[in-house]
């Protein structure tokens, strides 16, 4: 093999690193942009689901609160109807 084979095929095998060297950069470029759309799409989950979770606690300490305050009425009503029914057993004047 002559010098200026060598030099050629020299040549060619660093034209391949370069062509490699551009293929590998562009894959890693796409992987960084691939990571950093899931990481937006990861941190809006979780800001999505932080949000569901207040409005649930929400939800519940309305629902704990209506139940209080219908077990409240409940005990005035059965209050009223107890003093309503003893009042009508009474003979009238």
């Amino acid at each position: 093999m002559s010098v200026e084979d060598r030099v050629l095929k020299l040549e060619g095998f660093a034209a391949d690193v370069r062509e490699m060297t551009r293929v590998l950069t562009e894959l890693i470029r796409r992987h960084d942009e691939r990571l950093t759309e899931r990481e937006l799409h990861a941190a809006e989950q979780e800001s999505a689901t932080d949000n569901l979770t207040v409005k649930l606690e929400a939800l519940v300490d309305a629902q704990i609160r209506t139940e209080d305050s219908l077990q409240r009425l409940t005990t005035k009503v059965d209050r009223l109807a107890g003093a309503s029914g003893s009042s009508e057993s009474e003979p009238k004047r």
